[in-house]
């Protein structure tokens, strides 16, 4: 004979049940804490992700780091500075960026990022950085100018004296410096250099009009002479974007001068 299962009494207690008040209301209670929590749990996510709060990074490069680290900080990013670097990157040499301003950032300017995130900064010290002092003795003029240019340090004066044409001594502020001494980049290196068997050497005048500082202290130094004195006509940050306007002698084909002497110059604007 077949069993049959009577489900009627399962029904019938399934029927009481869902008819019970306090059940909907268990129910109710559960489905209502299970929204909020995954509404508090969603938002939460929203907020530690800061969505739609993403912004447009302003350009600060060429700020000075104040100025700088209070606008980043208006906008609700963290600032850190992470290196400092005295000689300028060649795609910022031509803006007019001082000591103490910022001159590389990350993220870079108008990217778009979250509120709250770290700025990287890097800014321009004041400090040059140390380099050794090459040997130029029993080099020619132009061999030393170049080499002290490959090491960034500066030209100043050929002052001749008598013997063999090559350098003789090497000077910094007037002091005999010896090779591989440690000097502050930049520091301006003067050279006696021999005039040959102790007689004027006569020269024609270079012309100087036209050429930067640096052009015409070069162009100065390749003939044997130095620079007198030097008048600026009008104010500026940088000295090498002053280009030579006048000089005193000027070039003449009938006036010679001697190798040693002095060229006056008067500098203008670009």
């Amino acid at each position: 004979m077949p069993y049959f299962i009577n489900f009627a009494p399962y029904f019938e207690s399934l029927l009481m049940f869902l008819k019970d008040k306090k059940f909907w209301k268990n129910f109710l209670i559960a489905t209502v804490s299970i929204l909020v929590i995954s509404f508090l749990i969603f938002k939460g996510f929203d907020i530690y992700t800061r969505h739609g709060s993403s912004v447009e990074v302003p350009d600060v490069v060429g700020m000075n780091i104040e100025e700088a680290t209070k606008e980043l900080k208006s906008k609700g990013f963290k600032v850190e500075i992470v290196d400092s670097l005295y000689d300028l990157p060649e795609e910022l040499k031509d803006k007019n960026i001082d000591f103490g301003d910022v001159i590389m950032q990350n993220p870079k300017a108008k990217e778009k990022v979250k509120k709250g995130r770290r700025f990287y900064l890097m800014v321009r010290t004041s400090t040059p950085p140390m380099v050794e002092m090459p040997d130029l003795v029993d080099l020619s003029l132009r061999q030393a100018i170049s080499i002290l240019e490959a090491k960034g340090l500066k030209f100043g004066r050929a002052i001749p004296k008598p013997g063999l044409p090559p350098v003789q001594r090497q000077l910094f502020k007037g002091v005999v410096i010896k090779p591989g001494t440690k000097i502050p980049k930049g520091s301006v290196i003067d050279v006696w250099v021999g005039s040959g068997d102790g007689e004027a050497v006569e020269i024609e005048i270079p012309s100087l009009v036209g050429l930067t500082r640096n052009e015409a202290l070069k162009r100065l130094g390749n003939y044997g002479l130095n620079p007198g004195a030097e008048v600026f006509t009008v104010a500026m940050r940088d000295s090498s974007e002053a280009k030579v306007i006048r000089q005193s002698p000027v070039p003449n084909p009938e006036n010679k001068i001697n190798q040693g002497e002095d060229i006056d110059i008067w500098y203008g604007g670009k």
